[in-house]
């Protein structure tokens, strides 16, 4: 009898710990309450604060916002993170209708006098921008006209605009976002207007953007993780793999002419239903460096695309395993005129294509090399070099005034031996020698109709292939059966997967590669 009242006692503390809040209209102070029920559309005001502690769900009952006119603190710690998501997501996917989301947090005429919006370890998911025009721009958050915006550490999952910024639309705003990861989000309408940014759209803006990770991401127009237009960003350290659009699978950049560099970006695997599979840059003038642009896939300009008039120079990068009509570069006129210097680009000039390719380039082409960079594979930090690569110190002499970071990407020092290496990463001397998965990799038939068999030398209990879907989500799972694994096209629960794009991913303690399969 005392254990049954102490267990009573227990479930009625426990229970007492977690609390509930229904809030509407104007909200500040602070938010304790484990959860946050939003009845109504919310308003911040001018001068006010809230306050938003760790660990609390914010739940939008239906298409409501949050209006900051005031300041926004949200700021979760690691494994304590703040949520804001909506408890039905039934009707999500409809395009001209707010059901299923919920409607952002947005910046819209507040005054560059109020203090800073700080949102630090929190998740978006579910947010949507659609049903009018004014608020079809960013499904989890709109800022214009007020800088003062910064994330760090957020994952923005499963966000939605009918127009552009699937997950974050910045319009003259120079918000800083940092080590935060975009997935699955989606810009664009089945009209005539196309999306632009499928994770980040950025229009007339100079934000900070560096050491995020962008992966099946989407826009029916540019940019199928990031879109650039009128703006000069710092865009560094960044990983975009999976992200599918129109033109510029994972980025896109329109009319502008940067100051700063664009640095230290891995593009991999991405892909554009028209042109541009990894990068597209149209009436633009930006400068690259230490780019790796690696396995994307285009019908035209697997790897970089440029049209109207784009002048771009890129620098130390590599473009390499690209496939399409032009599989490393294609330049739609002649007006267009990229730059290439110290680079490794897969075919040279000659398999270029397009108006402005062969007889009509014009561009620099200078000290690059047309060699196979043997690219390591290791896990999060894929496309690495191994020692014999020919990219190890066949950079530019001095990159100085490219103004380039001290870190590569996987934050080893950037300039070893004195020499800069080309793309994203500088190799130190320690790639493993586990890491050649790539080149005894195979699966067949591919495209596949019924069966997929991957076989390889790799076996024990350490090895698992995982299937995901375009948007990364994972969806079977596959153990090693006599010297291979067959996956039957069947989900975790044994139903057919529809037709489309999947990604198998092999992993062997450490080491990982992923291949892009089609069930037909």
């Amino acid at each position: 009898m005392k254990q049954l009242v102490f267990l009573v006692l227990s479930l009625i503390s426990l229970n007492a710990l977690s609390t509930s809040v229904t809030v509407s209209d104007t909200v500040t102070g602070t938010w304790t309450a484990d959860t946050v029920i939003v009845e109504d559309d919310l308003i911040i005001p001018e001068n006010g604060q809230l306050v938003i502690m760790p660990g609390t769900v914010v739940r939008f009952k239906s298409y409501y916002r949050i209006d900051v006119q005031g300041s926004l603190l949200a700021q979760g710690v690691q494994g304590d993170t703040i949520l804001f998501t909506v408890p039905d997501t039934t009707n999500f996917y409809l395009q001209d209708r707010g059901r299923g989301g919920w409607s952002g947090i947005r910046f819209r005429q507040t005054a560059s006098t109020q203090d800073s919006s700080l949102f630090e370890f929190c998740r978006f998911e579910f947010g949507k921008a659609t049903e009018d025009s004014v608020n079809c721009y960013g499904g989890a958050l709109f800022s214009e006209d007020f800088n003062k915006i910064r994330f760090s550490n957020c994952l923005f999952y499963t966000n939605y605009s009918f127009y552009s910024g699937g997950a974050v639309y910045l319009r003259n705003s120079d918000a800083l976002v940092t080590n935060c990861v975009f997935k699955n989000n989606y810009s664009g309408n089945t009209g005539t207007i196309y999306g632009y940014g499928g994770g980040v759209c950025s229009m007339y803006s100079a934000p900070v953007i560096k050491h995020n990770s962008f992966y099946g991401n989407t826009s029916t127009g540019v940019g199928g993780a990031v879109s650039f237009d009128n703006s000069d960003p710092l865009f560094e350290h960044n990983i975009m793999k999976y992200n599918l659009s129109g033109l510029g699978g994972a980025l896109g950049v329109l009319r502008s002419a940067p100051v700063r560099t664009f640095s230290n970006n891995l593009v991999a695997e991405n892909e554009a239903v028209f042109f541009g599979g990894g990068i597209c840059c149209i009436r633009s003038f930006p400068v690259f460096s230490n780019l790796t642009i690696a396995d994307n896939n285009s019908v035209y300009g697997g790897g970089f695309y440029c049209n109207d008039s784009a002048v771009p120079r890129m620098y130390n990068s590599i473009i390499w395993g690209n496939s399409g009509f032009g599989p490393s570069v294609y330049i739609w006129d002649v007006r267009s005129a990229p730059s290439f210097l110290y680079c490794n680009i897969e075919g040279d000039t000659s398999a270029f294509e397009g108006s402005g390719s062969h007889l009509g380039y014009h561009g620099e082409y200078l000290d690059n090399i047309n060699t196979d960079p043997l690219f390591a594979y290791a896990g999060m930090y894929d496309y690495q070099l191994w020692a014999e690569s020919p990219c190890i110190d066949r950079g530019i002499p001095d990159p100085a005034f490219l103004s380039l970071p001290p870190t590569d990407l996987a934050g080893a020092p950037r300039v070893l031996n004195n020499v800069i290496d080309m793309g994203a990463y500088e190799y130190d001397g320690t790639t493993p020698a586990s890491h050649l998965l790539k080149e005894i990799v195979q699966a067949y038939p591919n495209p596949f109709s019924e069966e997929i068999t991957i076989k390889t030398p790799v076996s024990g209990n350490n090895t698992v292939v995982y299937i995901a879907d375009i948007t990364g989500r994972r969806i079977n799972e596959l153990r090693y059966y006599n010297d291979s694994f067959i996956w039957d096209g069947n989900d975790y629960k044994g139903k057919p997967v529809v037709q489309g794009l999947y990604f198998i991913t092999l992993k062997s303690g450490d080491a990982s590669y992923c291949i892009k399969v089609i069930k037909k």
